[in-house]
């Protein structure tokens, strides 16, 4: 899936693929709505339900999920509907983002189950299968139209026939039929425990803030080429934030269930363990990285050659969130709130510090490399403050 964003980067021209990167940002955005909340409460309880034999409550959840998921892109539409676009794009593209945005917020819901199953191969495969078809058809659509919102479309209705079937299979699977289980979810979702939900979505929004707001603030205020430089050179940061997300994929419901079999002591060692090591790894594979990608853009993409100019601290970002699996400590042992206050506290003060230096410099205006310092002073912030947050608790034994 992010071979394919480098397969558009080739097929599209500059203009385009900014096009492109701005309807990738919006519907990445979408996604950090989290279904209000409940899609990070479904994959903290699901593995949990699965394991005391209630797993057929969790299939509902999954049902009231992938509902509030298309309550919220139906409202979001109304935005274009009125005529006004966001992050560069005109109204109808806007529209075709928001919709591609929930096609991957309900393939997100129905891949769940094998996630929470403990089931990785079946996972994988399905993603697998997903990457196959997405990649293959787009890339054949921007190759023969060489439209960005056309390539989005496809790979839209692509996401959303794969999620319908695997919904379908996996209500059959285990006894169920999905239209039953969407009657029943649609019945029950105010019984939802929306306190809990709600804070959820506060985390999934601030850390979509502090995640996104470097490429929010380029598209609005570069200019259409240099964003398309500066969102080809973030392809890195998302290829880490995606390699982050499998991995937690198996990562999660193992910290889930050694936390519900051993306490909060053995789950912060597995997260502390994890999060060091991808850390140390991706430390030492940065600077041939580096090397190999700076060749490859030189060999294979020279209209971004500018993009090189930025390459290591975006490495450097990259490196610092695909290692952050102390957030799934913080999240897994109920300190949702302590991480969401720290999303936003340390967001918004380094944001500020951002835009304090910039104004205290003489050069007007902000450039490519500017957003860069700012995705990596976020990172930093971030994973350095879940780590800090996550070891304090513990060592004082307020998870123990």
């Amino acid at each position: 899936m992010m071979v394919r964003i480098l397969v558009m980067a080739r097929l599209l021209d500059v203009a385009d693929f900014g096009t492109y990167s701005a309807g990738l940002l919006v519907s990445t955005t979408f996604c950090m709505l989290a279904c209000l909340g409940l899609q990070s409460l479904l994959q903290r309880d699901l593995p949990l339900m699965a394991a005391r034999g209630r797993l057929r409550r969790g299939l509902v959840m999954l049902f009231q999920s992938a509902l509030v998921a298309c309550v919220c892109a139906a409202v979001l539409l109304l935005v274009p509907a009125l005529g006004q676009g966001a992050a560069g794009l005109s109204a109808p593209v806007l529209a075709v983002a928001i919709v591609h945005g929930l096609s991957q917020q309900v393939y997100l819901v129905a891949t769940t189950e094998s996630r929470s199953l403990g089931q990785p191969v079946r996972y994988s495969l399905q993603n697998l299968g997903r990457a196959v078809f997405v990649t293959a058809l787009s890339a054949v659509t921007a190759s023969l139209s060489g439209s960005a919102p056309l390539t989005l479309a496809v790979e839209t209705v692509i996401s959303l026939a794969l999620s319908a079937a695997i919904l379908s299979r996996m209500a059959a699977t285990h006894g169920e039929r999905a239209a039953t289980l969407l009657a029943v979810a649609w019945r029950t979702i105010r019984r939802v425990r929306w306190n809990t939900a709600i804070v959820f979505l506060g985390i999934s929004l601030s850390a979509s803030a502090v995640l996104h707001v470097d490429r929010w603030v380029a598209a609005a205020l570069l200019p259409a080429r240099e964003f398309a430089q500066y969102a080809f050179a973030g392809v890195v940061v998302l290829i880490a934030q995606s390699a982050q997300a499998m991995l937690n994929a198996a990562v999660y419901p193992a910290l889930a269930r050694r936390h519900a079999l051993n306490g909060a002591a053995a789950t912060y060692t597995l997260s502390a363990s994890v999060s060091v090591s991808v850390l140390a790894a991706a430390v030492v594979l940065a600077f041939p990285a580096g090397l190999a990608l700076s060749a490859a853009v030189q060999r294979w993409y020279p209209a971004y050659e500018p993009a090189l100019t930025i390459l290591w601290p975006v490495l450097a970002a990259a490196a610092l969130r695909l290692s952050d699996f102390w957030s799934s400590f913080l999240t897994i042992c109920g300190y949702e709130r302590k991480m969401l206050w720290l999303q936003l506290a340390l967001g918004s003060g380094l944001c500020a510090a951002w835009v304090a230096i910039l104004a205290m410099r003489s050069a007007p205006g902000v450039t490519m490399p500017d957003f860069a310092w700012l995705a990596l002073l976020l990172s930093i912030g971030m994973h350095g403050g879940a780590a800090f947050v996550a070891t304090t608790a513990q060592r004082k034994g307020v998870v123990a």
